[in-house]
């Protein structure tokens, strides 16, 4: 797929088929999340893939779906993740170089990567930031030495996403009679700013 085309065509994928997604694809998401640019080049970042049905069932437990659909909603059994990579940080290598970085750039970049590369192999993904913590340290044995930042959901689609044009200033994604969801995006005319304002 071209990339810029990938770029456009990624959305957020909350309902997803019960197809495995073979680990060779897992560790080539992984493998892309890795190459990021990486502040100072100092590589903090770890990855815990997740594939076996009860630890993501149990994964599933620990987070909070879709804030914008009311009312409250999440995927139904039959639409759950089949694989979770978990974003981690190693921030002693932060105390070990004496350098003050925030790691949040480098989860950014190396978290568009993985769902790029997913959306070249046509399988959906949505990354998660609202999740209990302690929780999913404790499921999957997570070390204190490493911070559990972010999660990103991934399966085989089983919905259909689309942008459209920002309304009223309002950034709330809907669904609509179809199960099609929409998301509000600022248009570039509004954002794009060349050689002065």
């Amino acid at each position: 797929m071209e990339v810029y085309r990938a770029i456009l065509s990624r959305r957020s994928i909350r309902r997803f088929q019960q197809r495995p997604i073979p680990v060779e694809i897992l560790k080539k998401l992984v493998n892309a999340a890795r190459v990021a640019p990486s502040a100072a080049n100092l590589q903090p970042l770890e990855y815990f893939v997740v594939t076996d049905e009860k630890l993501c069932s149990d994964v599933f437990s620990t987070i909070r779906w879709a804030g914008h659909i009311k009312p409250r909603w999440m995927p139904d059994k039959n639409e759950r993740p089949v694989a979770y990579i978990i974003i981690l940080v190693r921030e002693e290598i932060y105390t070990r170089e004496q350098i003050s970085i925030d790691y949040k750039r480098d989860v950014g970049l190396a978290a568009e990567n993985i769902m790029l590369a997913a959306e070249g192999e046509n399988i959906g993904s949505c990354m998660i930031c609202s999740f209990d913590r302690a929780k999913v340290r404790k499921i999957l044995g997570v070390p204190e030495t490493l911070l559990v930042d972010s999660i990103i959901a991934l399966g085989y689609k089983a919905e259909k996403s689309v942008i459209e044009d920002m309304q009223n200033g309002s950034i709330r994604y809907w669904r609509d009679r179809r199960n099609v969801m929409h998301v509000p995006k600022r248009r570039l005319d509004d954002i794009l700013h060349i050689n002065g304002f």
